[in-house]
Parts: C-alpha cells; structure tokens; sequence
C-alpha cells in the first residue's frame, strides 16, 4: 500500500491548477524502488511469521495494483485461495483466532502455543470473496468474475428486506470438533456485524462493473492495473566525462570519447550530496516549524535525471562515485561490478517519463591496475568498449554526449528551495592541498611494539610534532587514530598555521585519499572506521539479507542486542556496528564490507546458506582470519593483519569460499584453539578457594563495580609475569589485535616483575576490555593461570594463551554442566550462558577457567 501510495503522489500538485511548485510533492524514486525489492522479495509470503494472508489481494489487485510481475501475481493469489479459501470466504491467515467461540477476547494476545488450537476452525470473510470478484473483472476474466459472483449469494443475510453481507461466517462451539475431524464439513454462523460496510460497497462496485454501469477506469483513473505485465526496460543513456584533458586525449585514443566538466557548461556538474541537500529544502516550512526531509543518502535512480533548478540545467554524479563516502569503488574489480548492478537497478527500477541517464565522472585512479599496468589492461576500459556496443549485461544501453542525451533524457523541476545554494559545481581536476610529508618507499607497517606504544602515548604535542616529520601512512594514520581517541576528529592540529585551519579530520581525510591512489587497503580502512565512512547501500544489503529469511549478528562476542531482526536505517546499523566491533576501528568498515558481500552472495549463490539462520558478521571475520592464519602458518593476530591488507575483491572471494567449506573451517577453528604442552609429570589441577561472601554476593555487581574500578587483587602484576614464564605469551582483549599480544620472550628479557612499565601495560590491556564484567572474569582467569603456574613449576606451554578463547570456553563447558540436555544447542543459548557465568562466583569462575585449560591441552595432544 505504501509502494501504490508513494507512485500515486509523485509529481501531485496539492493545490491543482491553483498550485505552484511550493505545492508540488516530489517522491524519491529510489523510495519507490525500495518498496518495490521489499514487497517482491516477501511475496507470496505476508511476512516472517505468516506464509499467506488473504489482505494480499488489495495489495496484488485493487486498489493497489502494486506489483507489476505477473507471475508473482498469480502465484500469491494461488497461495490464497488454494491455502485460505472455503464455503463462506477466505480466512484471513492460518491459526487465526480472531472472533472464534474459544478465543479468549479479554486479551491482547495468543501465546504461541496456543495457535494450533484454532486450526482448521478460522473464521470465513466473505469480503475476500469481493476482492477476488473484482480482481477477476480486472483481469477480464469474466467466468471467474461470475463464479465469485454465485458463491457470495448464500451468504446474504435479510434484514428489514435488504440482503446484506456479515462480517465473518465462525464454527459453533458445538461443531467445533466435527470441523476440525473433517474441515468444511460444517454450516457456519454469521456474526452480528451485519453488513460489514467494506464489504458491501466492495459487491456493489463489483455489481456496477458486471453490469456497464461504470468503467474500471472509473474506480482505477490512474489505470494502475494496465500496469500488470505491461512494462517495456527502459534504454540507459549514459553520458562519459574525463576529470581532465589529460585523461580525455588518453581515452580517445583507445576510441572512447567524453568531455571534461568545463566542456558541459553552461550545463553544471554537481556531487550527489548537492541533490540530496536540495531535497531536504523540500517541505520545509519555516513559520509552520517544519524542517522538511531528512537528509539521505540517494541510490542511482534520482540523480538519472536532468534537473532544471532555478531555471538551471543541473546533472548529478551516481552515489556509488562519491569516494569521500566509501571505499569499496576503489576496488577496480567492484567499481566494474558496481556499474554493472546499477545499470540493471536503472533499468529494472525506472518507471518515469524520459529515459534515465546517468553521468560517470571518471578518474586517472579508476584505471590503475594495483600501481601496474597500463590504462589499456584496465577492466573498466574493456567495459566502456562493451557500452559503446549498446548493450551491458544485458541492459541496453546508449553512450553520448550531455547536450544530447538531455533531448530524451527525464527530467525533474525543482524550483522553490528556499536560501540554499550550490556548491562550486565539480570542474577539471586540480592539485589537492596536503599538510603532510609522504614517500611511497617509507609505507611500512608498524611493528607491534610500534603500534602498542602509539596507543599508550598521551602527550598530544609529541604527537602532533612527530605527525609533521613522518612519512609512512601507516605511522600517521595510527598517530592520527590516537589524537582522535584523546582530542576528537575536530582539533586544530595546527599544521596549516597561520593560513589555514586543519583538523584531525582533514588530515585523516588526506591519508584515506593518499592510501586510496595506493591501494594500501589497511591504512584505508583504519581511515575509514576512524572517519565513520558508510556504503550508501548498507542499509539495502541489510535489507536484503533479513527479507530472506536470515539475521545479522554484529560483532565477535555473542550479545542478544547486537542481533539485527528488522529492517532499520544505517544510522542504527552503524550504531550497532560501533557497539559491538571492538576497539580496532578496521573492524567497523570491514563489517560493513561483509554485510554488503552477504547481500550480493544471497542473491547469487543462495545454497552456500544452506541451513544458516544467523549470519554472524564477526564470525565469519574470525573463520576468514584463521583460514589464513592456517594457510600462512601465523598466529590469528598477525593473519588478521593480512586479511586487512587484501583488496575487497580478494576478502568477497574468500568469504565465499568460507561459506562454502563452513563446517570444516569450524572444525578447524576449534583445533587452532588447542594448546600444546610440555610437563614430565601430571598436572597439578589447583583451583583458587572460596570467597567468604560467596552465599551473599551479587556476582555480577560486584564484577561490575570492581572492573569499572579496575580493581585487582594483591600481588596481581607479579602473577601475570609468572604466567608469561610458563608460556610462549598472552593475548588480553580482542584476540584479533595484534596490539593485545604480550610476547614472553621480549617481555621477560626487557621489563622486570615488579617494574610499573610492565603493570601499566598490563593495565592498558585491561583498560581495552569496555565491559567491566568482563575486565574483571579476565582479572580473574589470570589469577588462575598464575595458580596453576606456581603449583606446576615445569610446566610449559609452547602457544600463546588467548583469554578470549580460555573464557569462552569456560562458559561453554559451564553451560553444558549445568544443561546437558542441550549440548547441541548450546549456540542458540550463548547469551543465557554468559549472564549465568557472569553470575556464578570467582570460585566456580576459576574452576571453569581450569577446566577449559585442561580441554585446549587435551585438544593440543590429539591435534599434535
């Protein structure tokens, strides 16, 4: 109803010939669009929890008509009658209760239980009837229409002399369960609700209809129903221009030919964010307190136009090519991919006056090839050769100049937009201003050491002074990330005094788009994550995924609240995002990508989810991480580093892969946990005692209180080096970053026990953890460790302890203790089982902290 609402309005002047273009409502037609995917992709279905409802017939006939398939038409009109339709109507949807004799109608709701019980025994409407008499006069199907016809009069009713139609037609308490035994077999009652109105006029319009009395265009003056089957794809007209003369005469060579923005005019070229910000002037109203539309951001549909605004002609650049926005198009292989999908987006979607035409600004950047390779072994060439050919996967399409194409081209009238002006329309390149020093040759990742110390630095002017002298773009973005986190995106850095002021933010910027010639896709991505950049089609492969039946868990550790069950904006999705990704901010772009490669593989490969529900992001992340950390013989720390470095490309293609093996890659995962060991003799298993308040205490209060506080026992600092003497190392806090990992053999050889350099780092490792509850169960395990270290002085373990993994297995174990009976579903339970380990005492805690210890040993002899 909303997609029929949306295509009726566009371009409605609510004051008729008195109106002026104040009055006009413009309606986005990616809006349209979206509805569109969102509706096709739930029919025939109602939705998640209904398979069929006999209230699709006003959204696939009238009044709506609001699916143009149609097949998908007669499918969900076949789903209801076949699975809904009976003597008396339709019911409204299996097990619905409503109005039955043994429904309780002093609640709200059913239990979910209680559903089955209303089986077979639905109430009938005959309102659906008329629905389906109409639907059939639409269509022209004149016998069906008739047949409708027939079956509706029984089931009048007189009263006073007028046959009228009831409500519903319910089973009597006293035929309820011959009904059920035999369903149809029954006479049904009509309820007092006679006539329903909805129903009546519904007959009496169909009445009017068979019998000439009025015309379908006289109930349909849109003639929204000659829609069905009817509709022709559109020919894509796409006009090239060249960010310079330089890159012009390149192309021409190899027989492509476009203009620069300079060689348009007066026609003016203008970003996406320009067209998005002229919408939001749109129903704005000052004096009535109206803000009018909210900034979004726009699909390819709205800026396929030519826009006369205020008189002047105005194209707009697609989303996909704003690279302030995201990062992905950087990706030679997905910016061909991206075109490609568009192109079938414009052509499936586009349903206004006028061809589409869409404006692509290329780049000297669009053409290289990884910084090798010559402009003709480009991928995006070979595709501009296939357009001139007049055809794209499929789409037809159409290459010339603006001033053509404008003659054919849609267009949109935007007059009244109150004070707002314009930008400087894009023109010819030139040189970008940058405040800081760069070597292509010093580009080298930090070391950890180098990275951890970045981190702990407080002191904002060594910072910004050792900012001016560096020439790596990994040390400044990492300098760059630790002046964010103490002084924010906004500070003045100073490096453009007196002239100019620069700001963290304007510096990041210069790096992401520095890295972004180098294709240095780790330095990216931190740029991208400290600079909140978001895909404009996050939201749509949100979409997308969650309408076909799947959801979205966000981040590495369970929590029920990073689950995504409904559609919502990308504000919130990037909200989630930040919440549950951990403090490496790579993560936070790098999920976005994921969720995006998800969308895209549902669509074209939809049985490598074969039994997957939840898609969780982080995990995926994770089995990514140690399929390389396997395939490069490293720790998964330092194979997350790699996975950073790869194009997006090269990541979409090995998460399929993953997708693809995922059963043995959990496999694998599981063994990669193991923990090898060297002990002559048998382990000491020694678990911490009992605290005396352990009957009175709130757990996960205190664990609270004393993590907020960083609180640690007596003596804490000293057992953390005597667990590094018993291991190859540990790694506290995010498993994935590199920085977390305290190696033995350099710790123990430069710091001492007591020494406050080695509590502070341990403490900043700590600090890291943002749950208090769970800083102190890491306080706690290691208190543990150290235990069992003194009890075992020959013990060695040759692998590095990641607490990570330790807990989670102690929770795990905890779990099944406690719930054998559910030990193949202990993943459906995983928050249930963190709050009771949360809950449980230091005592019970560190008994499963061994317990755990012990498996991964075990784990290690049977791996080895």
């Amino acid at each position: 109803m909303a997609k029929a609402a949306l295509e009726a309005m566009t371009g409605l002047d609510l004051f008729g010939v008195h109106g002026s273009p104040a009055s006009v409502i413009h309606v986005l037609p990616d809006e349209i669009a979206r509805t569109r995917m969102t509706l096709e992709s739930l029919l025939p279905r109602e939705s998640s929890s209904k398979e069929v409802d006999a209230a699709l017939l006003s959204v696939i006939g009238f009044p709506a008509f609001a699916i143009e398939n149609s097949s998908l038409v007669e499918r969900t009109r076949e789903d209801v009658v076949t699975k809904l339709q009976g003597r008396y109507g339709c019911k409204r949807f299996l097990r619905d209760g409503h109005q039955t004799v043994i429904e309780d109608a002093t609640r709200l709701h059913y239990e979910p239980k209680e559903l089955k019980q209303f089986e077979h025994i639905e109430c009938e409407w005959p309102l659906f009837f008329t629905y389906l008499m109409l639907d059939a006069l639409f269509r022209g199907d004149r016998a069906q229409a008739d047949d409708y016809h027939q079956r509706l009069q029984p089931l009048f009713v007189e009263q006073n002399g007028f046959r009228l139609l009831p409500e519903l037609y319910y089973v009597p308490a006293e035929k309820i369960a011959a009904e059920r035994a035999a369903p149809g077999s029954q006479t049904r009652l009509p309820n007092e609700n006679t006539p329903l109105v909805w129903t009546q006029s519904l007959y009496l319009l169909g009445q009017l209809i068979r019998e000439d009395f009025i015309a379908l265009g006289d109930i349909d003056p849109l003639g929204r129903h000659l829609r069905l089957g009817n509709r022709q794809p559109p020919l894509v007209q796409i006009a090239l221009l060249s960010e310079d003369e330089a890159l012009q005469t390149e192309l021409a060579t190899y027989g492509i030919t476009t203009q620069t923005p300079s060689q348009v005019a007066p026609l003016q070229v203008h970003p996406i964010g320009d067209l998005s910000a002229i919408y939001s002037q749109i129903g704005r109203n000052d004096k009535l307190g109206l803000t009018g539309r909210p900034v979004r951001r726009l699909r390819s549909l709205a800026p396929s136009r030519i826009f006369r605004i205020r008189g002047e002609a105005v194209v707009f650049l697609p989303s996909f090519l704003d690279q302030q926005q995201f990062y992905l198009t950087l990706d030679y292989h997905f910016l061909v991919a991206q075109i490609r999908g568009e192109l079938s987006y414009i052509q499936r979607h586009w349903d206004q006056l006028g061809r589409p035409t869409m404006t692509l600004l290329l780049t000297h950047a669009m053409f290289e090839l990884e910084r090798v390779g010559t402009i003709d072994q480009s991928p995006l060439l070979i595709l501009l050769r296939e357009l001139q050919e007049g055809s794209c996967s499929g789409v037809a399409v159409k290459l010339g100049r603006l001033n053509q194409l404008m003659l054919t081209a849609g267009t949109e009238r935007i007059e009244f937009i109150h004070d707002f002006n314009f930008a400087s329309p894009v023109q010819d390149v030139v040189p970008n201003c940058y405040y800081l020093c760069s070597e292509v040759s010093c580009n080298v990742p930090l070391s950890n050491t180098e990275e951890f110390l970045l981190a702990y630095e407080t002191d904002v002017y060594r910072l910004v002074n050792r900012l001016r002298q560096s020439y790596n773009l990994y040390e400044q973005t990492d300098l760059l990330e630790t002046l964010t986190q103490l002084k924010g995106l906004s500070f003045n850095t100073g490096l453009g005094e007196p002239v100019q002021r620069v700001s963290v933010g304007d510096l990041l910027e210069e790096v992401y788009t520095k890295a972004s010639q180098l294709r240095l896709w780790g330095v990216i991505r931190r740029a991208a994550g400290l600079l909140n950049k978001v895909d404009f089609g996050l939201s749509d492969a949100v979409t997308d995924i969650l309408v076909r039946g799947k959801q979205i868990a966000v981040g590495r550790a369970y929590s029920e609240a990073s689950l995504i069950t409904s559609a919502i904006p990308t504000g919130e999705v990037l909200e989630k995002i930040r919440e549950f990704c951990g403090n490496d901010v790579r993560d936070r772009p790098l999920t976005q990508e994921v969720l995006i490669y998800l969308s895209i593989l549902l669509k074209t490969d939809p049985f490598l989810f074969d039994g997957l529900l939840t898609l969780r992001v982080g995990y995926l992340i994770l089995l990514l991480t140690s399929e390389l950390a396997r395939e490069l013989n490293v720790t998964p720390d330092e194979a997350h580093e790699h996975l950073m470095q790869l194009s997006p490309f090269d990541i979409k293609t090995r998460l399929s892969g993953v997708l693809a093996g995922y059963d043995d890659l959990n496999q694998n995962l599981f063994r990669q946990e193991s923990l090898r060991v060297r002990q002559q003799q048998a382990i000491q298993w020694v678990v911490l005692p009992a605290e005396a308040e352990a009957e009175a205490e709130a757990w996960w209060q205190k664990r609270q209180r004393d993590g907020a506080m960083n609180r640690v026992p007596k003596g804490f600092y000293p057992k953390v080096w005597k667990v590094l003497e018993h291991c190859k190392g540990l790694v506290i806090g995010d498993k994935l970053d590199r920085r977390n990992r305290l190696d033995s053999e350099l710790l123990l050889a430069e710091m001492t026990p007591g020494e406050k350099n080695f509590a502070l780092r341990i403490e900043h490792l700590l600090n890291n953890i943002q749950a208090p509850e769970y800083h102190q169960v890491n306080v706690e395990a290691l208190m543990e460790l150290a235990a069992i270290a003194e009890r075992n002085p020959e013990l060695q373990i040759e692998e590095y302890i990641v607490l990570d993994v330790l807990i989670g297995h102690a929770v795990r174990l905890a779990w099944l203790d406690r719930n054998p009976d559910l030990s193949d579903q202990y993943t459906d339970y995983k928050g249930v089982a963190w709050r009771s380990f949360y809950e449980s005492s230091p005592h019970d805690c560190s008994h499963y902290i061994a317990k755990a210890l012990r498996f991964l040993m075990e784990l290690g002899q049977v791996s080895a």
